[in-house]
């Protein structure tokens, strides 16, 4: 799980206000609802010590998911009377979550999306393509691209304006997919994604892969179901994508954990608490394996400034010329290191992995 959409987070020295809220719409009350829930974590903020000009600013974007189908969160980050960060999510939870501290608190909402796999699915034809992204951070973003229709339809026989206008309709159809490309590339690009995902028309949908440069084209996979035509609502490419992603965390799991187990014969590994924390302090953690229960998250940490100013006790970053070191949680202030140093996270279920305190890194470099 790429973090580096967090680092925004960072940029405030300010008390940061964290929100992770279920507004689904999918209950006749559904706006009611949504309501009550903020209202509640509202006063739950406030309780924290949540200034006013910054409660109100949340006032204006929690809630604002109109328009986004089925269940979904929303997850917001405010301080200093400002919006930090503002994203709706595939995984809502069963009410609310709202923190206030030091720093923010994604870990509810990375634990719910558990391990996600962002991704890019087309749905194409010869006209031009539906367009779903799902960003690293959860976000859902959709796009339609429509070409010209005329002409695209090869015609029949062997006559010689029929094959002009045979390749007129193949220059058409390749103009369209252009135009497809670019607006995928543009997602793939923004959403980080890891998987590139074609359905529709079969003969169209290989073109497109084709076309495709090459980031986008080597994470690409054709899907058998699914189309553009009306009625195709009820296919199967659901499932099939769903079925796709699950394979695919599968096996981020499975890399990460032998990419730990590799390094332990180099020192290039990390295990428990206390070594991923040293760790961190020298940028050496390329991915953190954490098992999905998130054990040690309420542990207290030492931080500074900085997000690989983390430790142990307060008098070892005194030591690293920290003049105030703050004590925090463990799970936000592991978090803030790993979105600032560009280090990966990885939610191992426990009977896949199970280390020390039920944390470990592979390392970039061995100590």
């Amino acid at each position: 799980m790429d973090l580096t959409f967090l680092q925004p987070l960072y940029e405030t020295t300010t008390p940061v206000a964290s929100l992770y809220i279920n507004t689904s719409r999918d209950a006749e009350d559904a706006d009611h609802a949504i309501r009550v829930r903020w209202d509640q974590a509202r006063n739950e903020l406030h309780e924290q010590g949540v200034d006013e000009p910054t409660l109100e600013a949340m006032d204006e974007v929690v809630g604002a998911t109109e328009g986004v189908p089925g269940p979904h969160g929303q997850v917001v980050y405010a301080a200093g009377g400002k919006v930090v960060l503002d994203s709706t999510v595939s995984v809502p939870p069963q009410d609310h979550f709202a923190t206030a501290g030091t720093l923010p608190d994604p870990l509810p909402a990375l634990a719910a999306e558990g391990r996600h796999v962002p991704y890019v699915l087309a749905v194409v034809d010869s006209i031009g393509a539906d367009l779903t992204a799902e960003y690293a951070d959860g976000r859902t973003v959709t796009r339609r691209v429509e070409g010209e229709d005329h002409p695209v339809h090869k015609p029949r026989g062997g006559a010689y304006h029929h094959n002009q206008m045979q390749r007129a309709a193949d220059e058409q159809v390749g103009h369209n997919l252009d135009q497809v490309v670019e607006t995928l590339s543009t997602l793939v690009d923004r959403s980080n994604a890891e998987v590139v995902a074609v359905a529709g028309e079969i003969a169209v949908r290989g073109n497109l892969v084709e076309k495709l440069p090459d980031r986008a084209r080597d994470l690409a996979v054709e899907l058998e179901a699914g189309s553009r035509a009306a009625g195709s609502e009820e296919s199967p490419l659901e499932d099939e994508l769903d079925q796709y992603l699950e394979r695919q965390a599968d096996e981020d799991v499975r890399a990460a954990v032998e990419s730990f187990e590799s390094g332990t014969a180099d020192g290039s590994s990390a295990e428990g608490l206390d070594s991923v924390v040293h760790a961190l302090q020298r940028g050496q953690v390329g991915t953190l394996l954490w098992s999905d229960e998130l054990p040690g998250a309420d542990r207290k940490l030492w931080i500074g400034p900085s997000g690989e100013q983390i430790s142990l006790n307060a008098q070892e970053l005194r030591d690293m010329g920290v003049s105030d070191p703050i004590e925090v949680a463990a799970g936000p202030a592991l978090v803030r290191a790993l979105a600032s140093t560009g280090a990966e996270l990885v939610l191992v279920p426990e009977q896949k992995f199970d280390p020390d305190e039920g944390i470990a890194a592979a390392l970039r470099f061995a100590s």
